[in-house]
Formats: structure tokens, sequence, C-alpha cells
């Protein structure tokens, strides 16, 4: 198959890709090996920019793989030797392709230049800290907020991966929405499945030393994640056995000095038992946890996409989630829906979801939705961007021409009812 006209090669941005992958790395590591497959058979010669640690599943000698100097956790480091590394490496190529969101602040000499978003919320957190917390540090918030800003600034197209991100960087920012494209998160069926089913769930949850039945979290205990509500939930409903299981949480807590305060409400003697620090889990468990769970609870007050909910849906397990931002438009109707600010609206869900055929019904639901997702559609959706001829006729989005951050800008544009 022959390539589009005029883009002969193409450079990909993607270090975020390190040991563990969550979030964009995640996403980097499942999209690149169907996104680089399609691109070779058009007869196009991609490079991908991958940190000293990072991996990308391809054997193509035709796929030309730059590694940075540094690991992906290094930062600050990273992030210098990017700004100079990278306008280098997408020198006179046809086209530059960020897949995390971010551009460094020299100029990249790319013919085109494309960023895929996930989503923007380091700049609605630094415009209202109240209403979209987090624990980032500052040197973290000025550098993402900067860098994510000017990868919009100078995109010629901007390719988000929910309608909701599409909403909030034109709302939020006025960019007009002619030059942004949706092409939403995928999903590996291989891992996240029922099948294997009763045996490995319980050689996880034994090896793991959780008990027969128990809800899980999965995420760091961050403010945005809101673990929070949780807490907030089990110090109302102590002793009510169908709905009061212990809690699974499985994140990052290489930052947990950041979370000290949540933690230690967690350590007190009343929520003791009630809540499991897992810590980290491999790639290779968590199916098999989501399987094992009686529930998915992500209250997240914030999410581009959300992938996790289409995760633990493939996995044959109940949702809870919260009805904020892209979540509701990511279930599809085929979870439970709560506010995230609400601990009692958690606890009801809690009640429904162990309550007659609900669990059954909303596990066919989820199972359905998760079906309509997967990573060679998104590899799809991105080549048709990449090569979209109209594309050309775009030029990088000039801020004084937007609309401005409109101020009451909802955070839910669309909301679905939970199952009946």
């Amino acid at each position: 198959m022959k390539s589009s006209p005029g883009i002969r090669d193409i450079v990909l941005l993607a270090t975020a890709i390190g040991p563990a992958n969550r979030g964009i790395g995640q996403y980097e590591r499942q999209v690149l090996p169907p996104l680089l497959a399609r691109l070779v058979e058009r007869g196009i010669r991609p490079t991908v920019i991958l940190s000293a640690d990072g991996e990308v599943e391809t054997r193509d000698p035709r796929v030309r793989v730059l590694r940075l100097p540094v690991v992906r956790d290094k930062t600050l480091a990273r992030q210098i030797v990017e700004q100079l590394r990278i306008p280098l490496a997408a020198r006179g190529a046809d086209l530059f392709v960020s897949l995390e969101s971010v551009y460094p602040f020299l100029p990249v000499p790319a013919r085109k230049r494309m960023v895929v978003v996930h989503d923007i919320h380091v700049i609605r957190h630094r415009l209202d800290p109240g209403e979209y917390p987090e624990d980032y540090s500052p040197q973290y918030k000025l550098w993402a907020g900067l860098a994510t800003r000017r990868a919009l600034r100078t995109a010629h197209k901007i390719i988000a991966v929910s309608g909701f991100t599409r909403h909030e960087i034109q709302e939020t920012l006025g960019v007009g929405g002619e030059r942004i494209t949706v092409v939403p998160n995928g999903l590996d069926h291989a891992r996240f499945r029922p099948a294997g089913g009763i045996g490995a769930a319980e050689a996880t949850r034994t090896r793991l030393h959780l008990p027969e039945a128990f809800y899980l979290f999965v995420g760091p205990c961050s403010r945005k994640k809101n673990l929070r509500l949780i807490v907030d939930a089990y110090r109302l409903v102590r002793g009510t056995s169908a709905v009061d299981l212990p809690v699974a949480v499985a994140g990052d807590m290489r930052r947990s000095a950041r979370y000290a305060e949540l933690l230690d409400d967690i350590r007190k003697p009343e929520l003791a038992d009630r809540f499991i620090i897992l810590g980290n889990v491999s790639d290779a468990d968590l199916p098999s946890l989501y399987a094992a769970s009686r529930a998915f609870i992500y209250p997240s007050l914030y999410e581009g996409f959300g992938l996790p909910v289409l995760e633990a849906m493939a996995c044959g397990t109940p949702v809870i989630a919260a009805e904020s931002s892209a979540l509701p438009d990511v279930a599809g109707g085929a979870a439970l829906l709560i506010d995230p600010r609400a601990p009692r609206s958690l606890i009801a869900a809690l009640e429904k979801v162990n309550a007659g055929d609900m669990r059954s019904r909303l596990v066919a639901r989820g199972l359905a939705r998760a079906k309509e997702f997967s990573w060679e559609r998104t590899a799809d959706g991105l080549v048709e961007a990449f090569l979209d001829q109209r594309s050309t006729d775009l030029r990088p989005w000039d801020p004084a021409e937007g609309r401005g951050r409109r101020s009451g800008c909802g955070s839910v544009p669309v909301r679905r009812e939970p199952p009946q």
C-alpha cells in the first residue's frame, strides 16, 4: 500500500514508555506496535523517540528507534535532553507527532506537526486548583502547563483521546474545533478478558493475601484520583457487611509523602482493616486482580479518557465510576455513576451492586462495551488523521484568535444515566 502524497517519513515522540507503564506510557506501549505496522505498510518510514529504558514491540528494520541518553523516570534530565534532541531528530521530517500532549520549547523543524492530547488537567489545575486538585510538584506544574500550551499552539492538528478532551481544549483554550480530531484509546483484549477466570483470579488473590471478597481501586492516592471519597464513605458505613468490604489499592506509591494525610487516615484503627495497600501491581497481575474483585471503584475527579474503566469491564468486573469528565462517555451506560464529591453517592452504588441481579447485568453490559475498543482501531484512526490531506491546509493555532477561557465551563458535557 502506498503512502499518502507528501508523507514519506514520520517522527513519533514516545518517551513516556518505561519499565512501569501507566497513563501515557501505557498508551504509547499499546498503540505503537499496530501503528508502526500500518505506517510501514503504507511505505512510510517511522522514527520512534524513546527514553533509554523504553521498549517498543517491533522487529521491522524499516522502523528507526532513537533512544535518548536518559531513563524515563529521570524527569528533569529527560526534559532537558528532549529540548535539544527532539528538534534535531525532527529536522526535515514530513510529520512530527508527539504522543504525549507536550512539545519541547525549541522550534520543531518538521514540515507538519501534530500532537495527541490525553487531557489538559495541568492547565485546568493551574487555573482553578480548588476545582481541579492534584499533588503535582511546582516544577512539574510549570513545565507541563507550558509544554502542553506549546504543543497546542504549534501543532497543525490536535488529536484528542475523547470527545470530552476535545471539549476541554475548545472551551478552556479557545482552539477551533476544525483542527481537533478525536481518536479514542483502545484496549488489549488478549490481556484483559474474563477467560482464565476463576483459577487465575483465585491464584492472584491468594498470592497477594487478599480476602475472598474485596473492592478494587487502581491509581495513585492523589487528590485527582480521589481515594479520599472511598475513605470518607467508609467512615459512614462501618459495620454494614454487604457494603463494607475491604478495598485493595493498587497504584504507584513512590510519591507517598505527598499523600501523607490520606494515608495517615487509612491507618487509623477504625479504617486500618478496611484498606489493603498493594502498591504497584505488575502488568501480568492486573487483569486477574480486576477479575477477582467484587467491583472496581473509580471515583476520579478528572480523566481525559479513563482506560481502567474499560480494563475492568473487559475482565467481567462491575464498575462504579465518577459521573465527571470523560468517564460517563467511556462507560457508555455500562457502569454505575456516582457524584465524586458525595460519599453517600458511593454508598448507594455499593448497595446497588450487591443487590439482586445488578452485578450480573453490569458484567454483561461492561463486556459488550469493552468490545467496542481496540488498539488496532486506535492505530487506524491515528493513521487516518496523520494522512488526512485536509490538515495540510491548517496552520498552527494562534491563541489571539481563540475565544479564551470561558467561565463556568462544565466538566461533564454529557451525562449518561446508569443502569437501572
